[in-house]
């Protein structure tokens, strides 16, 4: 009878550990499905805004001494020559070119327009153009949050979540949000990691101060709700279990006095 009872509390124990393993494997395991239906991402060229850093050097092909597009690379943000901030009217203000209209455009097409507008003052022209940095914001249950910078133009979702570590214990792999302004507008994108088909998001590939929102399982919330609870009445409890250990005491007294 023994045996049987140990051998069904053992079948239990084993059951309930299968079920917990499912369980986490379908909450935590990634691109647990749509991997066999996506096809070759296509990258978009990234588009300029405002309050973006572009980095602008002008030199001559004509010869390498490079005086004549001295005056040309003087210009920036302070003491940073060749820096160049975008303002809120989507502008740039240029040596000799005065304020051009960046906002909309891609680095080539910025590229495109100051080699015609400079190429008055510079002999054989040639201008490099490119982002300072894509800025993101990573909040939330990610193992390393913060302000995420990248030295590329392209930037995906999947190099977001690899700079941040990827998502703690404790985040939610399907309840991810990118939350972006466009247009003056804001969008709400949800991403769930469990699924493949994030390559199809209108997201994937980011944009300049993008906000990743990681959210939190509800074992986080539970364990939050019992220390708390803990914190407010474990004095109390403290307190009965200290009276019911002299009530205790007192009717053992009591007892071997009768």
């Amino acid at each position: 009878m023994v045996k049987q009872i140990f051998a069904f509390f053992l079948l239990g124990f084993l059951l309930t550990g299968c079920l917990n393993t499912k369980k986490y494997r379908d909450e935590m395991q990634l691109f647990q499905k749509g991997l066999d239906s996506i096809g070759t991402y296509q990258y978009k060229e990234t588009t300029i805004k405002p309050g973006d850093n572009l980095i602008i050097k002008v030199y001559t092909q004509a010869t390498n001494n490079q005086e004549q597009a001295t005056v040309l690379n003087m210009g920036g943000l302070g003491k940073t020559e060749g820096t160049y901030q975008v303002n809120l009217q989507g502008q740039i203000d240029l040596p000799k070119i005065g304020l051009q209209k960046v906002d909309g455009l891609t680095t080539k097409q910025v590229k495109a327009l100051l080699i015609n507008k400079w190429a008055p003052f510079v002999k054989e022209i040639g201008v490099n153009v490119q982002l300072e940095e894509i800025t993101v914001n990573m909040i939330g249950e990610f193992r390393s949050p913060g302000v995420k910078r990248f030295k590329k133009e392209q930037v995906t979702l999947m190099d977001a979540f690899a700079e941040a570590q990827g998502l703690s214990d404790d985040g939610l792999r399907n309840d991810v949000l990118v939350i972006r302004e466009e247009n003056g507008e804001r969008k709400v994108y949800k991403i769930d990691f469990r699924d493949a088909q994030l390559y199809n998001s209108p997201v994937y590939q980011l944009q300049q101060n993008d906000l990743i929102v990681a959210g939190i399982n509800d074992t986080k919330f539970t364990q939050r709700a019992s220390q708390n609870f803990t914190q407010k009445f474990g004095p109390v409890f403290t307190l009965i279990g200290l009276f019911n250990f002299v009530l205790g005491i007192v009717l053992l007294v009591v007892t071997i006095n009768k």
